[in-house]
C-alpha cells in the first residue's frame, strides 16, 4: 500500500506539468551512457561497468505569463519515463545460507523534470535539468537496494542547440542517485555519471516569450509550523539478523519558526525542530539497558535552517540544522558534546550513524496561489546517510 500511495503522488506531481496550453509542449527522446559511481572502498570496482539508458521527456515550455517564468528566464517542465539496462552483474544477495553473487538488474523511471537556462541565446542556451521521480527495480534484496521501489533523483547541465524552428540537440552531463531512504534496507543505493544526447521537437514550433512588468515585489515574512512523519529500517542489527530483516520504526518532526522571502525566487527559513526516532529503542535492546529506556529517551531538540528556490508553487529545498539536546541524557549524569565530535555515550545509545549535525533536502508543492498550506518531502541525513524520509504537511501562520 505504501509504494502505491508513493507512486500515484509522485505521478501526481508530474502531471501538473500538462495543464497548460498544449500548444508549448515539447517531446524529447533521449540516449544516456556512462558508468557507477562507488560510494564505499570495497565498491570501487562498479565504476568498470557500464549503464545505458533511452528515456522520453514530455515537456511544457513557460512563456513569461507568470513573474516566476521570467524570473528563471522563462523555464520548462514535465514528465520523465525511462529505461536504464545495467551490466552490473556482481552485486552481494543475503541469505542465512550464504551470501551470494548476481546481477543488480534493469531499472524503469518515472518522474517530473524542471529544466531551466543558465544562459540563452538566439541559437543555443547552456542548462540545468532537476529531476525528482520513482524508480522500479526488476531485482533488489542485494547490498545496493532493499526494495523494488526506490526514490529517482538527477541532475544534469549541457546545452541546447536550436537547429529548426521545430528541433534542438541537447548535450548533457548527468548525476543519478536511486535509493528508497532506508525504509527497507539494504540500501547504499546506486549512483551513477552519464552522458546524454537528445532531440527535442516543438511540434507547433518555439513558443514566443513574453517581456512584462510585474512591478516591485512585495517581500514577505511569515511564522510557520509544519509536521512529519515517516518510517525507517534501523541498521542495528542483534543476534544476526540478516539487514532486511531488522525491524521497522517511526519517526516524527515538528516545526516552528520563521520565514522570509526576499524575492521572487528565493525564502530561507530558521526553525526550532523536535524530533522523535523509534529507533533509539533497539538501541538500548542492543546494549541490555531496556528496563532504562523510555519515550523522551527518543526525543532530539535542534536549531535548523533552510533555503528555498521558488518555481512558482513547487520549492526544492535544502539546508541543514544542529543537535541542542538529545532525551538520552534524561536521568544519566551525561552532558551534550558540543563542537564536530560525539561522546562515548552519545555514539552507542543514538541510533547508528548520527552526527552532531544532519542535512535536510527535499521540496515542498504550495497548495494556494498565496503560498500558505503545503505539502513536502524531505530527506533526513547525517553525513550522506539518510535517517528517514520525511513526508510534510504545513502551513504559514501570519
Amino acid at each position: 500500500m505504501n509504494k502505491r500511495i508513493l507512486f500515484f503522488f509522485l505521478l501526481f506531481l508530474s502531471g501538473t506539468a500538462f495543464s497548460q496550453s498544449s500548444n508549448n509542449i515539447y517531446i524529447e527522446p533521449g540516449f544516456d551512457f556512462g558508468r557507477y559511481t562507488p560510494f564505499s572502498a570495497r565498491h570501487q570496482y562498479i565504476k568498470n561497468y557500464h549503464q545505458y539508458s533511452v528515456d522520453a521527456r514530455i515537456g511544457w515550455q513557460s512563456t513569461g505569463k507568470k513573474r516566476w517564468e521570467q524570473a528563471f528566464n522563462f523555464p520548462s517542465y514535465g514528465l520523465r519515463i525511462g529505461y536504464t539496462h545495467n551490466t552490473l552483474d556482481s552485486v552481494v544477495y543475503y541469505s542465512h545460507e550464504g551470501n551470494y553473487w548476481g546481477p543488480i538488474g534493469e531499472c524503469f523511471t518515472v518522474a517530473g523534470f524542471m529544466n531551466g537556462p543558465i544562459y540563452r541565446g538566439k541559437k543555443w542556451s547552456f542548462d540545468y535539468d532537476i529531476i525528482y521521480g520513482a524508480d522500479f527495480w526488476t531485482r533488489h534484496g542485494n547490498e545496493m537496494l532493499g526494495s523494488a521501489l526506490n526514490f529517482h533523483v538527477s541532475f544534469d547541465i549541457g546545452p541546447t542547440i536550436r537547429l529548426t524552428d521545430n528541433l534542438d540537440l541537447a548535450a548533457r552531463y548527468m548525476y543519478v542517485h536511486s535509493s528508497n531512504g532506508a525504509t527497507f534496507l539494504p540500501d547504499n543505493g546506486v549512483n551513477s555519471h552519464l552522458l546524454r544526447v537528445a532531440l527535442r521537437y516543438h511540434p507547433y514550433g518555439h513558443p514566443k516569450f513574453e517581456e512584462k512588468d510585474f512591478g516591485d515585489f512585495e517581500k514577505k515574512n511569515n511564522l510557520f509550523v509544519s509536521a512529519s512523519g515517516g518510517w525507517l529500517q534501523t541498521y542495528t542489527r542483534i543476534n544476526g539478523q540478516l539487514p532486511q530483516e531488522t525491524p521497522m520504526f517511526f519517526g516524527s518532526t515538528l516545526r516552528a519558526g520563521f520565514s522570509r522571502q526576499f524575492n521572487s525566487k528565493f525564502r530561507w527559513d530558521v526553525t526550532i525542530d523536535y524530533c522523535w526516532t523509534g529507533e533509539t529503542k533497539y538501541r538500548y535492546e542492543l546494549l541490555g539497558e531496556r528496563d532504562q529506556y523510555n519515550f523522551w529517551k527518543s526525543s532530539h531538540l535542534d536549531l535548523s535552517a533552510d533555503f528555498e528556490i521558488l518555481f512558482g508553487r513547487f520549492a526544492f529545498c535544502a539546508g541543514g540544522a544542529y543537535y541542542l539536546y538529545h532525551g538520552i541524557y534524561s536521568g544519566t549524569n551525561e552532558k551534550k558534546s558540543w563542537g564536530m565530535q560525539m561522546t562515548p555515550f552519545e555514539a552507542n545509545h543514538l541510533p547508528e550513524f548520527y552526527t552532531p549535525f544532519y542535512e535536510r533536502v527535499g521540496y515542498k508543492l504550495y497548495l494556494d496561489k498565496d503560498c500558505r498550506y503545503f505539502l513536502g518531502t524531505f530527506m533526513k541525513i547525517h553525513l550522506g546517510s539518510i535517517d528517514y524520509i520525511e513526508w510534510t504537511v504545513g502551513a504559514n501562520l501570519f
